[in-house]
């Protein structure tokens, strides 16, 4: 007998139901793919069950059912995150085909599936707000949505998601690229430590304190320092709520980020100094070569809303904060 499928699940008389190139239980449901994803594209199960609207019970306990019914583990855990296995991350492109395939089918007829821009944290810089707001203003037919996910690129990869928004790209012939915002990078610390009373700080009074970035988007890479920094006191989060959380309660340790986390991750216990002779944070838009009409045509709006413009460098509303000499915000 043929499986059958009644609303969020597959169900049949016989023991599989083989979907998209993956194996279905009979007691496992379109709900269990769902939860596994979000966890994927959140890194972490409490956010995956905020977004969901769910318990952290619920959330492990599909899991469990999930990992069970297959007979692999599919995420490892470790404090508040979580990531795919090896397994996991295969799994996780299967069921995001599934996914949407099962989303596109129940979407009514002649409705346009909105354009879907996967970034990694603080994805409303101004830049990506004046797209939003002109864009929503002359194209009523096709919205726009944003989606934080650890991974930006695989969500592209993948196609869970359209356009990618990401700092300190580098080229790849994969993908087409368009710079949209340029922004200071400014010093995270402890509002106990000696260095919160600075108006500014160098990469040389740095040098003591050990540096904390997440382990995935990280937009400070190595040849910034240009003098070796203390390494053995360096430490790896989760995400960026980790990182706040790791540099407000550990002593001589900083964060070197963009000035827009200034205004998105404010903190009572973190201080943020802007960073002499450092260069700036480009963000990118990515997209691929064969992607929608609808992407080419968000694009170019983009491109001729902002690449016009030569404007300051964006700063954050924090004070301490100043924006740079004025500069062309794309090309």
């Amino acid at each position: 007998m043929r499986c059958k499928r009644r609303p969020g699940a597959w169900t049949g008389s016989i023991e599989k139901c083989g979907i998209l190139g993956i194996t279905v239980g009979m007691k496992t449901e379109m709900r269990h793919l769902r939860i596994f994803v979000t966890i994927v594209n959140e890194g972490s199960m409490v956010r995956a069950a905020q977004r969901l609207g769910l318990t952290q019970p619920s959330i492990t306990r599909a899991m469990q059912e999930l990992e069970q019914r297959l007979s692999v583990t599919l995420l490892t855990r470790a404090g508040r995150g979580a990531a795919p296995t090896a397994v996991g991350r295969k799994f996780a492109d299967t069921a995001r085909q599934l996914l949407k395939a099962f989303d596109s089918a129940l979407d009514a007829p002649g409705q346009t599936p909105p354009l879907l821009i996967a970034y990694a944290w603080s994805g409303l810089i101004p830049a990506m707000e004046t797209l939003l707001r002109t864009w929503r203003a002359q194209n009523l037919r096709q919205d726009i949505e944003l989606a934080r996910m650890p991974t930006p690129v695989m969500a592209l990869d993948t196609a869970i998601a359209d356009l990618a928004l990401v700092r300190e790209w580098t080229a790849n012939p994969r993908y087409k690229d368009l710079r949209i915002n340029r922004e200071p990078r400014v010093v995270a610390v402890s509002a106990a430590d000696p260095l919160a009373s600075r108006d500014a700080v160098s990469f040389a009074d740095l040098a003591p304190y050990g540096l904390v970035r997440p382990s995935h988007g990280s937009t400070t890479p190595h040849h910034l320092w240009g003098h070796p920094h203390n390494s053995g006191r360096d430490r790896i989060a989760n995400d960026v709520e980790d990182c706040i959380t790791t540099i407000a309660t550990t002593q001589a340790v900083f964060g070197i980020t963009p000035a827009s986390t200034a205004d998105f991750y404010r903190h009572s216990a973190i201080v943020y100094i802007p960073l002499r002779q450092a260069p700036t944070v480009v963000t990118s838009l990515i997209w691929s070569a064969s992607g929608r009409p609808e992407v080419d045509e968000f694009v170019e709006h983009a491109r001729g809303t902002l690449c016009p413009v030569t404007e300051k460098i964006s700063a954050p509303k924090n004070p301490r904060v100043k924006a740079s000499a004025r500069q062309p915000i794309c090309c």
